[in-house]
């Protein structure tokens, strides 16, 4: 029996239909595979010289340092921040609706400054700090709840092609509303990291703020030097690194995230 003989075309036509089949198919499945999780980590209170410094300038993964501009160490430990790769945020200490005044600082921002004077203390921090990326609230609840005050940060943040890190103290936060008015990107805390006395429960919060990346693409997470986190955050991290990156989750710098929203 002889074999059908099929037009030269014919062929042609079966399998350039075949390979945009595959093409189309391959395509789609790039479509529905999860966007790459992107994890922030910031670590506040750099500024102090307080325990953990060390162990978390080692980790070899991009992060965020929040240096506090008014404090005693300050020049000292932006350099170990600038030294050991990572980048520096100004960690602007502000009035809170709870606590002491004195917790804030001799040069915070408080509700009973003028614009003048709210202006030059921001400007001020940025001259101590002046590779600063942005600037986050340290304490503040009372400041982020107050839109004109904290208009006026924002605003000076602006001018410096920065951002706002909202570390939400408090959930009648304007930071978000208040950016957005001024054309500041503002990003927001998902997860504290801290715990004083036990690493799983650190652990347990990078693992948290690892599935919100994985789920919506992106999260920040915060941790700190000193009493409230230091050496036990550092330590969950050390061990929760290795593990989230096999995961497909990548260790990303808080600007790279503000670049992509803005």
């Amino acid at each position: 029996m002889k074999r059908k003989k099929y037009p030269w075309y014919l062929l042609l036509f079966v399998c350039c239909f075949a390979g945009g089949q595959m093409t189309a198919h391959l395509r789609a499945e790039e479509a529905s595979a999860p966007a790459a999780a992107c994890l922030a980590v910031v670590i506040d209170d750099f500024g102090y010289g307080g325990q953990g410094e060390e162990e978390l300038l080692a980790l070899d993964i991009p992060w965020t340092a929040a240096v506090m501009p008014f404090s005693e160490k300050t020049a000292a430990d932006a350099q170990k921040v600038r030294d050991a790769g990572k980048e520096i945020l100004i960690h602007l200490p502000m009035e809170s609706l709870e606590g002491k005044r004195e917790w804030v600082g001799e040069k915070g921002i408080f509700l009973d400054m003028t614009e003048a004077e709210v202006r030059a203390r921001v400007a001020e921090a940025y001259g101590i700090l002046p590779d600063a990326v942005g600037v986050n609230n340290h304490m503040g609840s009372a400041v982020m709840e107050n839109a004109e005050r904290l208009g006026w940060i924002i605003e000076e943040v602006a001018d410096r092609g920065g951002f706002f890190l909202d570390s939400v103290t408090t959930a009648q936060t304007q930071g978000r509303e208040t950016a957005q008015k001024a054309g500041v990107v503002c990003l927001e805390r998902d997860v504290f990291l801290d715990s004083t006395q036990q690493k799983e429960v650190v652990c347990q919060n990078i693992r948290k703020a690892a599935e919100i990346a994985k789920s919506r693409g992106s999260a920040i997470a915060i941790g700190h030097v000193g009493p409230e986190g230091g050496t036990m955050t550092a330590a969950a991290l050390a061990e929760m690194i290795p593990v989230l990156e096999a995961e497909g989750v990548r260790f990303v710098f808080l600007s790279q995230l503000a670049q992509e929203i803005g």
